[in-house]
């Protein structure tokens, strides 16, 4: 059981689930194929799903939820509707202070100076919110909610809002951006392997 380096290893592969229907298993976790981000919301349907391994072992089994099955990243960024990035931590083994500078770091090498500093108080923000404690085989889920903006929840729980879409598309362009921290795990994301 650790803390806080479980859920940043989760978030940087370098990165209540409401289930509809039913669910692939990939590396021993059952990953839901439908998923809603509120009661009674519209269904976000599972795009494509990774395990990011270290030494041969899953380190975490990350999955992205659309409301539609957009072919582009620039579709996926443009689009306005409730989006989920799922992450289910199944190990430990970076310190935290290393794995926020590099979710950092997928931030900075994806966006301009210009665009940097209008995230600069939401990135501060987001890393804020792992102040929580993390275990082995919790579920996160960094929701967007429209009209509300940023939703991180730690099974079920929700622990922080960060207002707009922003910082939610800064975040996904960590791992769908043209200089994603882990190209595969880009592949995987979209579907595409």
């Amino acid at each position: 059981m650790k803390r806080l380096s479980s859920i940043c290893l989760c978030l940087l592969g370098f990165a209540g689930l409401s289930a509809v229907c039913g669910a692939k298993e990939l590396a021993g976790v059952k990953i839901e194929e439908v998923v809603s981000v509120s009661p009674g919301g519209e269904p976000l349907r599972l795009k494509g799903a990774a395990v990011k391994n270290s030494a041969r072992q899953a380190v975490y089994v990350g999955g992205l939820y659309l409301q539609d099955d957009s072919q582009s990243v620039e579709d996926i960024l443009s689009n306005d509707g409730a989006k989920r990035f799922v992450l289910y931590c199944q190990n430990s083994t970076i310190k935290p202070q290393a794995l926020i500078r590099a979710l950092n770091l997928g931030i900075t090498v994806n966006h301009s100076e210009a665009e940097l500093t209008e995230l600069e108080p939401m990135i501060k923000q987001f890393n804020n919110i792992w102040n929580s404690e993390i275990h082995q085989g919790d579920k996160v889920w960094i929701d967007f909610v429209p009209k509300k903006g940023t939703v991180v929840s730690i099974n079920g729980e929700e622990k922080g809002l960060i207002p707009g879409k922003a910082f939610y598309d800064a975040f996904l362009k960590t791992w769908l951006g043209d200089k994603p921290l882990n190209a595969t795990m880009k592949k995987q994301l979209l579907g595409k392997e």
